[in-house]
Parts: C-alpha cells; structure tokens; sequence
C-alpha cells in the first residue's frame, strides 16, 4: 500500500512539473481583424517565461495584404525587432529584450497598406520556444 501510494505521489510530481514546464510554450490563439489605415492591435497576449524566443505561426492574413508584427512589454515598450511581410502560412521567431522575461508580452500588428479596410488575421503565438 505505502509503495503504491508514494508511486501516485511520484506520478502527479511529474505531471505538474511537466505543466509547469509547458506553460510558456503553450500556443496562445488568435482571430482579428487588422484596423483600418495601419494602425496597429494587439493579437495576443502571454507570460515570457525564460529568454528563449518567441514564436508566431501565423494562418491567414485576409485577400492580398500582409502584416507587420512585433512585440511590446506591458508598459507598451517595444521589445523585438518588426518582422514585416507576414501572410498565410508563415512562422517567425522573435528574438525579445531580456527586460521583458517574466513579465506579459503582446504580440501586435498592423496591416502593410493604409487602406479603407479592416482584414482578418489568425495564428497562434508562443511567447517562449522552450
């Protein structure tokens, strides 16, 4: 009885530091639609666990139109370079400030023309890698 008991304990360790391990590198979703005449939004936002990069793996971005994107802190402080060109189907890395490790994160973006319209986007993203 003891020895099945402490296998139990032992199992549900492993099972919450493995969730606890996973937490940052969890996909956050997203489904917007891009403001008109570039201006920007925020997409997503999550906790940056550790130093590894971030991560966005972007489905679509509506008609012709691509997005530029990156990250700011909380305090709205941008935190990452500004991957332009983003479209259907394409993942990019993020390498971000060390200022903004254990803090949230928000992913922006805006649309690559100044145009009358508003477009959708959708992906997830990962604020840590690993």
């Amino acid at each position: 009885m003891k020895k099945r008991l402490a296998t139990t304990v032992c199992a549900l360790g492993l099972l919450v530091s493995a969730g606890i391990a996973s937490a940052g590198t969890s996909a956050i979703t997203y489904a917007k639609e891009l403001p008109r005449f570039s201006a920007n939004i925020y997409l997503a936002t999550g906790t940056k666990d550790n130093n590894s990069q971030s991560k966005v793996e972007n489905s679509i971005v509506g008609g012709n139109y691509t997005a530029s994107m990156w990250i700011r802190d909380a305090k709205g402080k941008k935190v990452s370079s500004t991957v332009t060109q983003v479209n259907d189907n394409t993942t990019h890395f993020f390498t971000v400030d060390q200022s903004a490790v254990g803090n949230d994160v928000n992913l922006v973006a805006e649309n690559n023309k100044s145009v009358h319209v508003k477009v959708e986007i959708a992906g997830s993203f990962y604020p840590d890698t690993r």
